[in-house]
C-alpha cells in the first residue's frame, strides 16, 4: 500500500511541474501582419479561463493582439507544429 501511495505522490509532483503548449494566432495592425505561434507556460499558467488572458499579455508588449488560441496541451509540439510556428516557436 506505501508503494502505492509514494507512486501517485511521485506522479503529482511531476505532473504539477510539467509546462503546457498553447497553439495561438496573433495579429498586428496597419499593415496588417498575422502570425501563427507556439509559446510555452508553466503548469501553473495552464488553467482555462487564465491561458487566453496569459498569453494575450504576453504578446501585448511585442505588438500583438491575440486572435484566438487553438490548443492547449501537455504533450511536446510535432515537427510539423514546430516547423509551422516557424520562428514564433517558443519565441514569446
Amino acid at each position: 500500500m506505501k508503494w502505492m501511495i509514494i507512486t501517485f505522490i511521485i506522479f503529482l509532483s511531476q505532473s504539477a511541474q510539467a509546462a503546457c503548449y498553447v497553439d495561438y494566432k496573433a495579429k498586428q495592425g496597419n499593415p496588417l501582419k498575422l502570425h501563427y505561434g507556439i509559446m510555452k507556460l508553466d503548469s501553473g499558467e495552464c488553467v482555462t479561463g487564465y491561458v487566453q488572458d496569459k498569453v494575450a499579455l504576453r504578446l501585448l508588449p511585442h505588438g500583438w493582439t491575440l486572435l484566438n488560441v487553438l490548443t492547449v496541451s501537455r504533450k511536446l509540439p510535432n515537427s510539423q507544429q514546430k516547423e509551422n510556428a516557424g520562428e514564433n516557436f517558443l519565441r514569446y
